[in-house]
């Protein structure tokens, strides 16, 4: 890899230069290869949901303007993400724009190294400090030429990084002073960001954070994620657990009027000492809450608090444990307010620390206009500073005031519900489950009770009727749940219709959250099960769960009693909520209605039932993939076929089209008629598979078919002869088939493997015979069986315990029975992807019903032939068929004779349900009907065995071909009279 020195500009180093790369560069580099990404290039995520006109874009616009005037003439280019690396604005050079296009770094594009590898803003990402990425640095090869340097926005209060600036120049016009530009720049967004709050607390802020910058304090701790700013010692790591604990006694502490300590007992023995500051700034009046913690044991009453239990402080109280002054100080207000020890979070006057914020003789404090000292603020008796001083160790948490403040906490709190239901909500494509889910988000965090209802034909993946739903609108309860257990009775209570002027009716109506208040005496029933919550009155709101333009259900939660009612904030993150679980329930919805018309289209294509046949008794499984792979479980591209063949045989086929899903299906369906099409013109098996692969490889000239889905297709085909007892079989890139003979042992089939469907003729297709004994099970199957997970497992002991399954004397060996024992033993925990199964036990056609003759190529022996034929037909008490079998033997004998290449003919026949005349000669010329002419004396014999037989063809040996005829023997059969006038019939001259 390419390495330099770091250039100039970049910042403060962050990791030593090794060979060039700095230490976090390579360790980028590393993650992007693991990734996967191309060097040359990648395609980014686009996210299309932003928004246009977000708090970060506003503080933004007018400083990124004034920064890209700066550069005016520069082909320099700036672009800002938000938290989630998503490019959200970009200026400059229109050049630039122009190569910015053509990389996809486009609003909405998303920049993180998960997706591009190595950059400017996955760094700043991060590290959480500015970066700057130097031409070779990028891991993307069009970047190289750029030196890009970034640096964090962050909220001025919490310290957490709201999004990314970033400056893009060619490497050879880099200058150190654009870093310190766009430093200022990020800066001044951050002010703008504090601009933007409510004006009465960004008063009380801007106040707070003079003072604290004149008296040198720590940082600030932002307790939603845990991240810190500002200089100083680091402050312990804190779970969620502890964070939410501390940002809730803060809130109390803020919202007060008596108390103005806590303590907060953390994990390990630590403890955070929680104080609030009043402040005040013009007629806004709130408080400042910061933290100390301390690395010690709890005592008293500390000790038995929970992890993360807010407690009172015994640390601040007069005469407490190490850590305290052991006095207090009388503020102005009269009130006696205990004092930290300097040694926990300040500095003694006398030693030479400055005053904390708000203290009497701040420089400039008393100048501002409309400022005024709060209570509290002034020098305390004894000289020392109360918290919040120049200490290394205090953070602050919250300012605001008393009712602002808990409005603030409670935002914050509906943000990381929010985004804790954009990670929960969804996670599966099952609608029940993704209900379940918004349930589980929404209690005990926002309401004591919640109620999932979906419109009755969404839960059969039906489109939802569009505009607004009608009262009465039949539902279907998906989802509920409750702050207690006892939930089963009212989790399904059937078809629920809400009448018009209920709050459900109203909100389905106007497809907007309605709020509204539950009796529980006057709600009992489905609609309302507030019997969870007791007795009284309690407050309650419908959300619509709207997507698409269309209202899937809505969405109730309710709170228990009235202390609590939901306002106009509440409407709005119930709404959202509730949107956001509609993505995915419609989401789910559209995978079901593809899934099951997948379903329908695949089980459409398998056969219906096994045909009876004589040659063998047939036995079938199609087991679907199991849910936990993922896919869509159901519809896959695995089939099976049985075949009935000229001669009594059967053809018996197995293949797996790779993947599932609509496409799956489709395709499968496609191959297995083509191979019932091969199958109809009695090809040996290597040639069915030899033209499927032809088939498939084959282009059909328009670019957009370039790769048939059917490429690597899987295939066994077999065919079993019931006469011979003999079976013939090939397979294309597939396992080969198991056989278990009466008494035997089970085995596979020792078949030539040849390569899958449609790979180009590799290497050509290969047949293996073999003979069973009747009563002999064979098994063909898909590679799903074999499999114990996403891949193949141990597919030999797989393979044994098939083949002892398959293995069984007596009444087991029906097929029926062998196919649940082969289920059972080799998938007791159900397949993990689609699985095949046919089972035959093959039978003998019995020697009686057999009856063969060599007749030399004499054209006396066609009289010779006939007269066999109607002794034998007399043997088998089939007298009333002499005449037209007769016929046929004289067509096809004299055929052979005449055009059989001068060898020997061979005359069969075969007597089960139907009744074939095989004739077979050493000639390959397919024979065919043709029209003779009204003069012509021949050419009419094939077109009077079509007439008198069921059907007829003929089939390719190695050296020869055999015609054969099929008639259905029945015993009301006209008598040969009236057939031989029939006969005439059909040539007499019409007119």
């Amino acid at each position: 890899m390419d390495s330099s020195p770091t250039s100039a500009g970049a910042g403060p180093a962050r990791g030593r230069p090794r060979g060039g790369v700095r230490e976090e560069i390579r360790a980028s580099w590393e993650r992007s290869h693991l990734l996967g990404i191309d060097v040359e290039g990648t395609a980014l995520p686009i996210e299309s949901d932003l928004d246009p006109d977000s708090r970060l874009i506003r503080a933004a616009a007018p400083v990124l303007e004034r920064l890209c005037a700066r550069f005016s003439g520069l082909p320099v280019t700036v672009s800002l993400t938000d938290a989630r690396a998503h490019i959200i604005d970009r200026r400059g050079d229109p050049m630039g724009l122009d190569l910015m296009d053509e990389a996809s770094l486009v609003r909405g594009a998303n920049v993180d190294e998960r997706f591009m590898g190595t950059s400017s803003v996955s760094m700043v990402l991060s590290t959480r400090a500015p970066f700057m990425v130097v031409g070779h640095e990028h891991f993307l090869h069009n970047l190289k030429a750029l030196t890009c340097m970034a640096a964090p926005v962050r909220d001025p209060v919490g310290g957490v990084v709201q999004g990314v600036v970033n400056l893009s120049v060619p490497e050879g016009l880099a200058k150190p002073e654009m870093a310190l530009m766009l430093q200022n720049a990020t800066d001044r967004i951050g002010e703008r960001l504090l601009e933007l709050s409510t004006t009465r607390e960004r008063e009380l802020v801007t106040s707070f954070l003079r003072t604290r910058r004149r008296g040198g304090h720590a940082g600030l701790l932002h307790v939603g994620t845990g991240e810190l700013a500002g200089h100083g010692d680091t402050a312990p790591l804190l779970d969620r657990h502890e964070r939410v604990a501390l940002l809730d006694a803060a809130v109390d502490l803020i919202g007060s009027n008596e108390q103005s300590s806590a303590e907060v007992v953390l994990t390990g023995g630590r403890v955070a000492a929680l104080r609030r500051r009043q402040l005040r700034h013009g007629d806004a009046e709130g408080a400042a809450v910061e933290v100390v913690f301390r690395d010690s044991r709890p005592r008293g009453p500390v000790g038995t608090a929970a992890r993360g239990t807010a407690v009172p402080s015994p640390a601040l109280a007069p005469g407490g444990p190490a850590g305290t002054t052991g006095g207090t100080a009388t503020a102005p207000d009269g009130r006696e307010v205990p004092l930290l020890s300097s040694g926990a979070v300040g500095t003694a006057p006398e030693q030479g620390g400055r005053g904390a914020p708000g203290e009497h003789g701040a420089p400039g404090e008393h100048g501002a206009p409309g400022e005024h000292d709060a209570p509290g603020e002034h020098d305390v008796p004894g000289g020392r500073d109360v918290p919040g001083g120049n200490g290394t160790d205090a953070w602050l948490l919250l300012v605001g005031e008393q009712g602002v403040g808990r409005l603030a906490a409670e935002a914050r709190g509906r943000l990381s519900l929010l985004n804790e239901a954009g990670v929960r909500v969804g996670t599966t494509l099952d609608m029940r489950r993704t209900a379940e889910e918004l349930a589980e988000i929404a209690v005990p965090r926002f309401a004591d009770l919640a109620v999932v209802e979906l419109v009755e034909g969404v839960l059969a993946g039906e489109e939802p009727p569009p505009g607004p739903l009608a009262p009465g609108t039949t539902l279907c309860r998906a989802a509920l749940r409750a702050g207690t257990t006892a939930t089963g009775a009212f989790t399904d209570p059937g078809p629920v219709r809400h009448p018009t002027g209920t709050p459900q009716a109203r909100c389905l109506r106007t497809g907007r959250p309605v709020a509204d208040s539950v009796p529980a005496a006057a709600a009992a029933g489905a609609a309302h099960p507030v019997a969870l919550l007791g007795e009284g009155v309690h407050a309650y709101v419908a959300a619509p769960l709207y997507a698409r333009g269309r209202i899937l259900g809505l969405a109730g939660f309710y709170r228990r009693g009235e202390d609590r009612p939901f306002e106009e904030d509440d409407l709005t993150l119930a709404g959202e909520l509730a949107a956001r679980a509609a993505i995915s329930v419609d989401n789910a919805r559209r995978f079901s209605r593809e899934h099951n018309a997948s379903l329908t289209l695949q089980r459409s294509l398998l056969p219906h039932a096994m045909p009876r046949l004589t040659a063998a008794d047939l036995a079938s499984r199609y087991l679907p993939a199991d849910g936990r792979t993922g896919t869509s479980a159901g519809v896959g591209g695995d089939w099976f076929d049985a075949i009935p063949l000229s001669g009594m045989r059967v053809a018996l086929v197995v293949g797996d089209v790779a993947g599932h899903g609509l496409q799956a299906a489709a395709t499968m369906g496609r191959l297995r008629t083509a191979v019932r099409t091969l199958a109809g013109l009695d090809l040996p098996p290597e040639e069915v598979l030899a033209h499927l692969d032809e088939l498939v490889g084959r282009p059909s000239g328009d670019p957009a078919d370039e790769y048939d889905a059917a490429t690597a297709t899987t295939c066994l085909y077999a065919v079993y002869d019931p006469v011979t007892c003999r079976c013939t079989a090939a397979r294309a890139g597939h396992p080969p088939p198991a056989v278990a003979p009466p008494g035997g042992e089970a085995r596979l089939l020792d078949l030539p493997a040849g390569p899958p469907l449609g790979l180009g003729g590799l290497q050509p297709y290969e047949s293996a015979t073999v003979d069973l004994a009747p009563g002999s099970l064979l098994a063909l199957y898909t590679d799903g069986l074999l499999k114990e997970g996403r891949a193949y497992g141990d597919v030999e002991a797989s393979t044994g315990r098939l083949l002892s399954a398959l293995a069984g004397p007596g009444p087991s060996r029906d097929p029926e029975r062998v196919c649940d024992r082969i289920t059972e033993a080799v998938l007791p925990g159900g397949p993990r992807d689609d699985v095949a199964l046919l089972v035959a036990r093959v039978r003998a056609l019995p020697a009686d019903r057999v009856a063969t003759w060599e007749l030399p190529a004499d054209p006396s022996v066609v009289a010779e032939s006939r007269a066999l034929v109607r002794r034998k037909l007399t043997e088998w008490g089939l007298g009333h068929m002499e005449f037209t079998t007769g016929l046929v033997v004289s067509e096809l004998v004299t055929n052979a004779v005449r055009y059989g290449g001068g060898g020997p003919v061979s005359l069969r026949l075969l007597r089960d349900d139907t009744l074939i005349c095989e004739v077979s000669d050493h000639s390959n010329t397919s024979p065919r009907i043709r029209r003779a002419a009204t003069t012509e004396e021949g050419g009419r014999g094939l077109f009077l065995v079509a007439q008198f037989t069921r059907r007829w063809g003929a089939r390719f040996m190695p050296q020869g071909k055999t015609v054969w005829a099929e008639q259905v023997p029945h015993a009301d059969r006209q008598s040969p009279e009236a057939e031989g006038h029939a006969l005439l019939a059909m040539f007499d001259d019409v007119g």
